[in-house]
């Protein structure tokens, strides 16, 4: 692979992001881009909903109570359930054309290894041992991110013929309160997250870290810029 396209959102409403993210993923599946590497913050707090998910919360009725919270409710076409996005958390996007990262056909655990590998790098760097591991916590699943047993960060993946989709929420600034901001999709939520900032015991900045993510990609995913 010898180019691909990074955006750095900064601060932007999640929103805008998942919108703009499906012309990119349509520009990659006809091979205008080879890759695309995304990472944003939250400029409000939403509510970001696997596509299936929400689409079963539709059925049974519980849209309505959810969006009458007055949170922002955005669907993503990875899977998943449900995740909430606030300045505290750094989101990121991998997009990348199947056969040429040679995962044809699809080997699930493999197309999260490899997608989720330049937060592998940047968090080992930091000293932060982190691995795959499944929690019993919100949007639960094989493939969380986990550092010393609980979940730094959620991964959700959409898989199809000619192109492979990451989204990623990792837990940066947040606190321990963040799982009760998720109770009203999981009523007896009771894990703990952690976040690097409760790992380091100090405060991230951001922005740098969204730049030190993006390096890691481009030496994890071996390309160069074009």
């Amino acid at each position: 692979m010898s180019c691909i396209f990074v955006v750095n959102y900064g601060t932007v409403d999640s929103g805008e992001v998942l919108t703009r993210e499906e012309k990119l993923v349509h520009q990659v599946e006809q091979g205008n881009l080879p890759a695309v590497i995304g990472v944003w913050i939250a400029s409000k707090k939403c509510f970001v909903l696997g596509k299936n998910y929400a689409r079963e919360l539709e059925k049974k009725g519980k849209m309505d109570k959810i969006k009458s919270l007055g949170i922002p409710v955005y669907i993503r076409s990875s899977g998943g359930e449900a995740i909430l996005h606030d300045e505290s958390c750094l989101n990121f996007s991998i997009i990348v054309p199947s056969l040429k990262l040679s995962f044809y056909p699809f080997k699930i655990d493999r197309a999260f290894t490899i997608l989720s590998s330049g937060i592998f790098r940047c968090l080992g760097k930091m000293k932060l041992p982190v691995y795959f591991g499944k929690t019993k916590i919100f949007c639960p699943g094989p493939y969380d991110l986990m550092v010393k047993e609980k979940k730094i960060a959620g991964l959700s993946l959409l898989l199809r013929k000619k192109f492979c989709l990451l989204h990623g929420t990792l837990f940066v600034n947040t606190g321990p309160d963040y799982p009760e901001k998720l109770r009203i999709f999981y009523p007896s939520i009771q894990d703990e997250i952690t976040s690097i900032r409760i790992l380091l015991g100090k405060w991230i900045d951001m922005k740098s870290l969204s730049v030190r993510i993006i390096n890691e990609y481009k030496r994890s995913l071996s390309i160069k810029e074009s």
